[in-house]
């Protein structure tokens, strides 16, 4: 995990939503994490407050459904936001001298500086990290694919960044879900804001076999120089 990094460079964004599987019941023991998406700066933010994303919302957040069941108790994860950061960018640790040092170099403490979300559970929640970003910078995520996606697509410092009780569900609407793209007709959708890679550097909005494709938001992909493609054919679709 990045240690205390200002953060450069044009703006990147990030990958798809938490692992999103089944919806299953966790209430005795966790709560669900809202995970929202702002297509201006590139952010994602993950709350436990549904008046603090349903607030996001009315300003033009998307929301992307439930990214992970957070444990109601264990180690506390801490949550900072770096106004200097252009459109403001938001990070989560669970280590309070790392928080506390970047609140030293001008980050504010979130939540009063209590914790955000508590670390507890089986389930892995990964982090990566851009070094291009200003804001958006991490990602947090319990799938395993979009993680190893944005790896791939350049983004650094995978890891297990705590514990969770579980994954999340999607609330995109289509005929199933896998991450945040969507599959319906045998065809793999990405996510609104986000985009398939190819090989070539062209990338598309829906493809057959998306594990030939980088997947990333088109914000990350124009910034690459890569584009759009001028056509489509059986197996990808700008």
């Amino acid at each position: 995990m990045k240690k205390f990094l200002v953060f450069l460079g044009a703006f990147l964004s990030l990958g798809v939503a938490g692992a999103i599987t089944a919806p299953q019941t966790y209430a005795a023991t966790s709560s669900p994490v809202y995970r929202l998406y702002n297509h201006n700066t590139g952010e994602h933010f993950y709350t436990l407050s549904q008046t603090e994303k349903n607030n996001l919302q009315n300003v033009g957040w998307s929301y992307e459904g439930i990214g992970w069941q957070a444990a109601k108790q264990g180690k506390p994860v801490y949550r900072v936001y770096n106004p200097q950061a252009a459109g403001g960018d938001h990070y989560y640790t669970l280590s309070k001298y790392e928080a506390q040092t970047l609140v030293n170099k001008g980050w504010h403490w979130d939540n009063g500086g209590k914790a955000a979300f508590y670390s507890g559970g089986k389930v892995n929640l990964y982090v990566a990290y851009n070094p291009h970003a200003q804001s958006g910078s991490h990602n947090y995520t319990t799938n395993s694919f979009e993680q190893n996606s944005l790896l791939k697509g350049g983004w650094k410092y995978g890891a297990v960044a705590w514990k969770v009780q579980g994954g999340g569900s999607s609330t995109s609407g289509s005929n199933s879900s896998n991450g945040n793209y969507t599959t319906s007709g045998g065809w793999t959708i990405a996510a609104n804001g986000y985009c398939f890679v190819s090989d070539s550097n062209l990338y598309y909005s829906k493809v057959k076999n998306p594990k030939n494709y980088r997947y990333m938001t088109r914000a990350q992909a124009n910034s690459k120089g890569y584009h759009l493609a001028p056509k489509g054919n059986g197996y990808a679709q700008p």
